[in-house]
């Protein structure tokens, strides 16, 4: 057992390990509930179990979406630095 009750793994980018996470959320949905990946809407009204699944594929892809807006909306490099060697600026 761990002395100590805090783990911590250093991640090099959160936001790629949730998009992969999400990612492998849906594998996971399609292995349970292969009928999701039809396209069409084949039952009037389906079991309970697969409309969950399709708000959570839905809510996935909107966190997806925003994950790549925020990808997006950040600059393509860092500003160069001031060459005193000091990373704080003031």
């Amino acid at each position: 057992m761990p002395r100590s009750l805090h783990v911590s793994l250093p991640i090099a980018d959160p936001l790629a390990l949730i998009d992969a996470t999400l990612l492998f959320l849906v594998q996971v949905l399609l292995a349970r509930h292969p009928e999701l990946a039809a396209d069409g809407d084949d039952e009037p009204r389906p079991p309970p179990a697969i409309r969950a699944a399709r708000h959570i594929l839905g809510a996935i892809r909107e966190v997806h979406y925003a994950i790549e807006t925020y990808n997006d909306s950040l600059p393509d490099s860092l500003p160069p630095s001031n060459g005193s060697g000091d990373d704080i600026p003031f």
